[in-house]
């Protein structure tokens, strides 16, 4: 635990004991209601308060919750999770003398989808997917952490198992079920506030805001570029860069002046798209396809797809609604103090017109695999991935490489960065990567009796040796693990090079590590020292409920930039939270703010973008993802909660950089 910012933590462990048949339906009951605290700590003290019980069957249930108060005289943030599972896991944070409810919800399955309800990430009934099947049958043990910035003093009290769980099946065998998902695209069985009822209802929201973005159009003190007026002006580029001023990282905008990248990833106009093709009986009522939205069908894999932002979109403004919808953005993300497209936004919102917004581009190229099959990582060393990547370039490029407004380019995102040596056995002797890694084996141990003295291995040729298509044994593991670096470097070196040939005065910011635990796991750090050799700005998509502490390597000083992190609650009718989850949408907006905060202190993050603008679809993007992690719902209107929290931090930006 890094506690450079926040000195004291609190760790309380609480053990679910074992209760009787007897109890409240949804109660395990109180654990305790004794105040913990410390009134000194040094770096990674932890207080541990072991409950004695069993381990609990709480399969029946959604969740865990707890009331948590905070009895100090200092702001808390507390973290909960379960078991030993960091994943599993809910965040609030406390107002000297606040108390309120942390809801932990159990996420578990490993399977996108099942046959009643394929291709969602969440379920009617409290299905939850993730990568790493939690078994509320076993739960063990519920976890707090308590971080502040002087000694912390929290109470913890009414642990409970909260929601009455029902699996895919038993949903899907009630009388009229389906079809469980109105014309809008809302889920028909649960009431919100915001939810729409009719056109009328969009139509009153549009006028409304009209009035609040006339009447807030923005923070103040800002050049064009939202560049800090009454900060320094430092050497004017025409375009944006970085430079360390005063100990800490900033970007300058092509004026010169101090830019700080608050942003939203996805500003687009399909996000809430979804699979009709298989789930016909899902959807109340779907617009004709002959209607005056054209791009409201499309086809992806032979299955037809469904468009609920663009004909929400169409409900709202009429047959001009891509033009209103994209002014309206733009007065939006100025009114909210937003100053950056994130990644994956539409280049015809952000290269609209006046108002600009500085944006961020992501290049994708199309380049050849290093095993051919489910490693996603290129052949580095195939001719064919230097290609794509100056062809992603050059497309890109065109239109944004003088643009004073592009900030930079992402290459590739999220790509599989382990093993990599291990994915390129899987090619034949002649394959790039493999007469690559032989190559430097030959120069690395000289004779094939060094490489099987390391190994433990009995090779006569360096012929033998390029056939192998796994390890040979557990010695050669971590011998193999060296050229992944070796990989990574080339990467990082070609991209580079290739985004400096097609825009030279912008800069490269990498391919957005997954480092969500670094750097309390360091088991990537060698990849991004790489990372950070080469790009201008390091990225890192980071979800996690802090940005605080994350620090490059030591002896590394780059500026990093957090390309995705969010929060998602379950009061809005939605079926999944996302990868962080929250209790409530208030919950959303005190995380946000929380997080921007934290990364605003960090002397080296340069910007965070929230992932993403738009809500999913209540049934599931392509992959399944079915996520209530936008700023604005699937019928366009914005979280008040949240849009308060960005507007509260957007307005206060450089005042918080420059403390």
């Amino acid at each position: 635990m890094n506690t450079t910012n926040y000195i004291f933590s609190l760790c309380l462990i609480i053990f679910l004991a074992a209760k009787t048949q007897a109890q409240e339906k949804h109660k395990i009951g109180a654990i305790t209601d004794k105040v913990y605290s410390l009134a000194k700590a040094t770096n990674g003290d932890i207080l541990e308060i072991p409950v004695p019980g069993e381990a609990q069957d709480l399969s029946a249930y959604k969740g865990v919750s707890a009331l948590v108060s905070n009895k100090g005289d200092t702001p808390v943030r507390v973290e909960g999770f379960l078991n030993t599972e960091r994943w599993i896991n809910s965040c609030i944070y406390l107002k000297p003398g606040e108390a309120k409810t942390i809801e932990i919800v159990f996420k578990r399955t490993t399977v996108r989808g099942t046959e009643e309800f394929p291709a969602m990430n969440g379920i009617p009934g409290g299905t939850l997917w993730h990568w790493k099947e939690f078994n509320p049958g076993q739960t063990e043990k519920v976890t707090f952490i308590a971080y502040g910035n002087n000694s912390c003093s929290v109470a913890i009290s009414n642990v409970s198992a909260f929601g009455h769980f029902l699996s895919p099946a038993e949903v899907a065998s009630k009388e009229d079920f389906f079809p469980f998902i109105d014309t809008y695209g809302q889920y028909k069985y649960d009431a919100w506030p915001g939810k729409v009822y009719g056109d009328e209802a969009l139509k009153r929201s549009a006028v409304r805001e009209a009035v609040l973005l006339q009447n807030q159009p923005g923070p103040e003190g800002l050049n064009q570029f939202g560049g800090w007026l009454g900060g320094p002006k430092l050497e004017a580029t025409g375009h944006f860069r970085v430079e360390k001023y005063h100990g800490k990282w900033w970007m300058i905008d092509p004026e010169g002046y101090l830019f700080w990248s608050h942003g939203v990833t996805c500003v687009r106009f399909h996000n809430a798209y979804t699979r009709i093709s298989g789930r016909e009986r899902f959807f109340e009522e779907l617009v004709d396809e002959n209607s005056a939205v054209p791009e409201l069908y499309t086809l992806s894999g032979g299955q037809k797809i469904y468009n609920f932002t663009m004909i929400n979109l169409w409900r709202k403004y009429g047959d001009s609604w891509k033009d209103k919808a994209t002014e309206v953005t733009m007065k939006r993300l100025k009114s909210w103090g937003i100053n950056t497209f994130g990644n994956w936004s539409d280049q015809n919102i952000y290269l609209y017109g006046a108002p600009r917004v500085p944006y961020t581009v992501a290049v994708s190229p199309h380049w050849p695999g290093l095993d051919g099959k489910a490693v996603k990582f290129p052949d580095v060393f195939d001719p064919g991935f230097r290609e794509s990547v100056s062809k992603a370039m050059a497309e890109n490029g065109e239109k944004t490489k003088n643009d004073p407004f592009c900030i930079g380019y992402f290459v590739d995102n999220e790509l599989s960065v382990g093993r990599l040596t291990l994915a390129l056995l899987k090619q034949p002797a002649s394959g790039h990567a493999k007469k690559a890694w032989m190559a430097w084996l030959k120069e690395r141990y000289g004779k094939v009796e060094v490489l099987n003295h390391r190994w433990n291995t009995k090779f006569k040729t360096w012929r033998q040796v390029a056939a192998i298509s796994e390890a040979p044994s557990a010695e050669s593991v971590d011998e193999l693990a060296l050229f992944d670096e070796v990989i990574f470097d080339e990467y990082s070196r070609v991209c580079m090079e290739e985004v400096k040939k097609a825009a030279p005065d912008k800069m490269y910011m990498g391919s957005r590590l997954h480092c969500h635990y670094y750097p309390d796991d360091r088991s990537e750090e060698g990849l991004i020292r790489i990372a950070a050799k080469y790009c201008d700005i390091v990225s890192f998509n980071r979800y996690r409920f802090s940005a605080e502490d994350l620090k490059l390597p030591k002896g590394v000083d780059k500026p990093v930039i957090i390309g995705e992190f969010h929060f998602g609650a379950l009061d809005r009718g939605h079926l999944h939270t996302g990868l962080r989850s929250v209790a409530n949408q208030g919950q959303r907006a005190g995380a946000y703010y929380g997080y921007v905060k934290g990364a605003l202190q960090n002397s080296q993050i340069v910007g965070a973008h929230w992932f993403q603008y738009g809500d999913q679809a209540f049934t599931g993007r392509g992959d399944g993802e079915n996520y209530q992690i936008g700023m604005v719902d699937i019928c366009d209107n914005p979280y008040e909660e949240l849009i308060n929290a960005v507007k509260q931090i957007g307005y206060d930006l450089y005042n918080l950089r420059s403390k």
